[in-house]
């Protein structure tokens, strides 16, 4: 009888350990799902030169997050600089532009553009 009483004192406490330890794990991935869904994409704006474009569209230091009171950026796709660009979470404007890697590609992810 006593031993009866050992196992089954046993089997609770491998169950109850088991049930800790699936509620902890899932606390951290419910954890780590909310905190990369927050993190958003950051906003950078072009404040370089519109002379030699091509070059100075991807020189990290002429973008950013807050655009130059001389600028204006407009839905314009007939205007040639681009203007504000999305760079995701996680990521700094010098990688993404890297990631892009040339103008074309830059205007293509830019749906702004800016008047000289």
């Amino acid at each position: 009888m006593e031993n009866l009483k050992r196992n089954w004192l046993k089997a609770i406490m491998g169950l109850t350990l088991m049930l800790g330890l699936m509620f902890v794990i899932n606390e951290r991935t419910v954890a780590k799902e909310e905190t990369e869904a927050k993190q958003a994409p950051t906003t950078y704006y072009y404040n370089g030169p519109s002379a030699s474009l091509a070059t100075n569209i991807m020189v990290a230091s002429n973008w950013s997050t807050t655009q130059a009171p001389q600028f204006t950026c407009e839905d314009d796709q007939n205007l040639d600089v681009p203007c504000s660009l999305q760079v995701p979470a996680g990521k700094t404007i010098s990688q993404h532009l890297t990631d892009l890697g040339n103008l074309s590609a830059v205007e293509a992810a830019t749906s702004t553009r800016r008047a000289e």
